[in-house]
């Protein structure tokens, strides 16, 4: 399943990120040939990028989920729309969970459809292994079992997930 146009992610072993047309439940990558013929750059791939995401996080509602003293450890997006995962990649997605776990976050992108968010500061993510993995093992559609930051750059791969 590699597509034909892939960007590279900063540390990662497995995750790629490749531009797609997402036209409801249909998902089409791009070409190294389309994107020539339609002259995109990566900037204004970028830019095309940000603002869909921005459209997608937008309709999203976080559900906090807590531990047992009540603390927040994660909050998960979830939706059937194909386009979900790409809203990591909204410029304002970290500011949307900085109130909550403050302005250093992680990710966590098991399938299409599905996104964990946690505090980078004392996270317990691996604590989740067993729902994410599980998630991308079931998935028709898994993306990675890799952890990511969001910085202002972009994902940066900082861990795996691994069976507990």
């Amino acid at each position: 399943m590699r597509p034909d146009y892939a960007l590279s992610i900063p540390g990662t072993k497995e995750t790629i990120l490749t531009p797609a047309r997402v036209q409801g439940e249909e998902v089409t990558f791009l070409k190294k040939d389309e994107i020539a013929r339609l002259k995109l750059d990566l900037d204004s791939i970028r830019r095309v990028t940000a603002a869909s995401a921005r459209a997608v996080l937008a309709k999203l509602k976080p559900e906090y989920v807590r531990d047992k003293k009540g603390v927040i450890i994660y909050a998960l997006l979830a939706s059937d729309s194909p386009a979900t995962a790409s809203a990591v990649l909204a410029p304002d997605f970290a500011d949307r969970f900085a109130d909550t776990f403050g302005p250093d976050i992680l990710v966590a992108i098991p399938t299409r459809y599905r996104i964990y968010v946690y505090p980078a500061l004392a996270s317990h993510f691996q604590d989740t292994a067993n729902l994410v993995l599980g998630d991308y093992e079931i998935s028709g559609y898994p993306v990675s079992k890799e952890v990511f930051r969001i910085t202002p750059n972009g994902l940066q791969a900082v861990g795996k997930f691994s069976e507990r």
